[in-house]
């Protein structure tokens, strides 16, 4: 798993230099799940992105992974876009933001139409769902050690 995290990161840390925090700032970190069966690592690039990736572990071999990346446009409204392996990329936009939380939908997409960011604390935790919260899959991270 770090040789998959070094490769996604090294040119985005590259570009990254003085990170500015923006209103997603908070999301920027490293994630691990309490059996360090999958991680989510997000580096904020400037005030207006954030690169990322996740991966999930099947015993001691890379399962499923993901680039991911977020942007805010010139309006100022924010996109979620996810490139799992092996499929399309899906774009998802921002319906709600707090200090602490952010909501992202795409009503278009099968599987999921949501994704929230909930940050409390040293954890952080990521719900998939279909519109409303139906059907659900949450991810309880807490900070990388």
């Amino acid at each position: 798993m770090r040789i998959l995290a070094t490769l996604v990161l090294i040119p985005v840390l590259a570009h990254g230099g003085d990170m500015v925090q923006g209103e997603l700032g908070w999301l920027a970190g490293c994630w691990d799940s309490a059996d360090k069966s999958g991680r989510e690592v997000w580096v904020q690039d400037d005030k207006h992105s954030l690169a990322g990736f996740s991966v999930a572990l099947n015993g001691s071999k890379v399962g499923f992974h993901e680039v991911l990346r977020i942007r805010q446009d010139k309006n100022g409204g924010w996109a979620y876009t996810a490139h799992p392996a092996g499929q399309a990329p899906a774009t998802f936009s921002a319906a709600q933001i707090t200090a602490n939380s952010v909501v992202f939908t795409n009503p278009g997409h099968d599987y999921p139409q949501q994704i929230r960011y909930q940050k409390t604390g040293k954890r952080l935790v990521a719900t998939i769902s279909l519109l409303g919260g139906d059907n659900p899959n949450v991810f309880d991270k807490a900070a990388c050690e």
